[in-house]
C-alpha cells in the first residue's frame, strides 16, 4: 500500500508562476516512488495569473482538497483603484506609487504577519484536524511562501505529534527582501522572527532550496535542516534538438518577471554601447523579454534608443509556450534580485536555462550559490551589477563565441542532478527517515 503525504500549499494549478511548480512537481513523481500525494490548496485563491498547461502535471493517483479562503486583496482594490491581475500589496510597488499604496503596504507588513493568507490558518486548522482523525497519513508537508501555511502545521503537530512534518521554504521569511519593503516596524521583525524560529524548531525537517538559505536557517536551531533544490522536468526538454540551434540573430532570452529589484540599468548600458561600436553586433543582437516587465524596467530601456530597437517584450505566456521559445535562443538572461539576499537566491528559471544547454549571463553576487552553480556545470559567467566593463565583455564574448558557434552545452552530467526526477528521489529518502 503506499504511505499518503498531505501537502498544504496556497499555489496549485491552475496558478501560474514559479511558487506553484516545485510541489507540482514533485506530486507528479512521488507515485512512482510509492507515496500518493494529497494535496489540499484554497478553493477561491486570488491569483493574478493562470496557466492551464500546468494541469497535465497533476497525476491521477493525486488527491485534491480545496477549503475556501478569505483574502484582503479586494479590499486592497477597491482602495487603490488596481484591476485583478495588477500588483497587489503582497508584492513590491514602483517608487512612484501613491499614498494609499505606502499605507497599505505598511498595513501588509505590520498588521498582517505573516503576511495576508493568515486569515486561512485557522478554519484550515479545523478542517484538516478532522481530515486526519478520519484518514491515514504518513507525512504533513507546509510549503511557503505564504509562511502563514506553516502556522497551520505548526498547530496540526501539536494534536497529530506522530505524524512526521516538513517545513519547506522556498524563499527566506525573515529575511527576506521583499518583506523589508513594507515599513516594518522592530516590533514587527521579531514577530516575524519569533514565527520562524518556532516553526522551524516543531518541525521534524525543514527543507530549504540553497546552499546559503541554509547557512541563514542553522542560526534558528532547526530540529533538522536540508537541502533540495528546484530544478527542471526532463519531460519539458524532450523537444529541444540535440545540439543548441545558431541563429542568423544573436537571440538574448530573459524569461519571466523583470522588476524594479532586477533592473539592471548597466547591462543596457553595455547593450547599447556594444550596438554602437561593433557593426556586427548592431546587426546580429535581438532582446527577447518574455513575462511581465515593470515599467520603470521600459523606461530605462527606452533611454537607450540602440537597446529599444532590438527588443521585443511579449508579456505573460504559459509555461509551455516559454518552453516552446527555448531552441530559438542564442543564450540567456539570468537577473537575481540586486538586494542584500541575492546569495541564497536561485530562482526557479536557472534551473530550465541549465536544461536547455545554453550559455547563461547572470548578474548577481560573485559568491552567490548561482555562481557556484554555474561554476560548477560550466554553463555560464555571473557580474555584479555595477560591472559595467565586465558585463560589456562577457556580452562580447558570448556574442564571439556565438560567430564561431562556440556555445557549448553545459555538463549534462552536472546538470542531472537538477532533474525533477533526481530531486524526488532525495525528497522520499528525507521522508524514510523520518518514517
Amino acid at each position: 500500500m503506499n504511505k499518503k503525504i498531505l501537502l498544504i500549499t496556497y499555489y496549485w494549478p491552475p496558478s501560474a508562476g514559479s511558487g506553484v511548480q516545485r510541489w507540482l512537481k514533485f506530486a507528479k513523481y512521488l507515485p512512482q516512488f510509492g507515496w500518493q500525494p494529497i494535496v489540499y490548496t484554497p478553493a477561491n485563491p486570488d491569483f493574478d495569473i493562470t496557466d492551464a498547461s500546468l494541469l497535465k502535471d497533476i497525476p491521477p493517483e493525486c488527491v485534491v482538497i480545496k477549503e475556501p479562503i478569505w483574502e484582503p486583496y479586494n479590499v486592497y482594490r477597491t482602495l487603490t483603484g488596481k484591476k485583478k491581475g495588477g500588483v497587489n500589496f503582497g508584492v513590491v510597488q514602483s517608487k512612484n506609487q501613491s499614498k494609499v499604496g505606502t499605507a497599505m503596504q505598511w498595513i501588509r507588513g505590520n498588521m498582517m504577519i505573516p503576511d495576508p493568507r493568515k486569515f486561512w490558518v485557522k478554519p484550515s486548522v479545523k478542517f484538516l484536524k478532522k481530515y486526519l482523525a478520519e484518514n491515514q497519513v504518513d507525512a504533513i508537508v507546509t510549503t511557503g511562501p505564504p509562511h502563514s501555511l506553516h502556522l497551520i502545521g505548526l498547530e496540526l503537530k501539536k494534536q497529530f505529534n506522530t505524524i512526521p512534518w516538513i517545513a519547506d521554504m522556498r524563499d527566506p521569511w525573515a529575511t527576506f527582501d521583499i518583506l523589508h519593503k513594507f515599513h516594518l516596524r522592530a516590533s514587527s521583525l521579531k514577530k516575524h522572527q519569533a514565527l520562524e524560529a518556532k516553526v522551524v524548531a516543531n518541525a521534524d525537517k525543514t527543507i530549504v532550496v540553497s546552499p546559503s538559505m541554509a547557512d541563514a536557517f542553522v542560526t534558528l536551531k532547526p530540529n533538522k535542516l536540508a537541502i533540495i533544490h528546484n530544478g527542471y522536468d526532463a519531460s519539458d526538454f524532450a523537444h529541444l534538438p540535440p545540439t543548441p540551434t545558431h541563429h542568423p540573430n544573436f537571440n538574448l532570452y530573459h524569461t519571466g518577471l523583470l522588476n524594479d529589484l532586477r533592473n539592471p540599468d548597466k547591462l543596457w548600458q553595455a547593450l547599447n554601447d556594444l550596438c554602437q561600436n561593433n557593426p556586427d553586433f548592431n546587426q546580429a543582437f535581438r532582446l527577447e523579454l518574455i513575462g511581465n516587465v515593470d515599467k520603470q524596467v521600459q523606461a530605462q530601456i527606452a533611454q537607450h534608443p540602440l537597446v529599444q530597437a532590438k527588443t521585443n517584450i511579449q508579456g505573460w505566456v504559459s509555461h509551455d509556450e516559454i518552453l516552446a521559445t527555448y531552441p530559438k535562443a542564442s543564450a540567456f538572461l539570468l537577473l537575481l534580485n540586486n538586494s542584500d539576499n541575492a546569495q541564497a537566491q536561485i530562482t526557479g528559471k536557472f534551473y530550465e536555462y541549465l536544461a536547455a544547454r545554453l550559455p547563461i549571463l547572470a548578474l548577481g553576487p560573485a559568491n552567490s550559490d548561482v555562481a557556484g552553480i554555474l561554476q560548477e556545470c560550466k554553463a555560464g559567467t555571473i557580474f555584479d551589477y555595477d560591472d559595467y566593463e565586465g558585463i560589456k565583455a562577457g556580452v562580447l564574448q558570448l556574442f564571439e563565441n556565438y560567430q564561431q558557434q562556440k556555445n557549448t552545452p553545459s555538463t549534462s552530467k552536472s546538470v542531472a542532478q537538477f532533474s525533477r526526477e533526481n530531486l524526488t528521489k532525495k525528497l522520499v529518502a528525507l521522508l524514510a527517515e523520518l518514517q
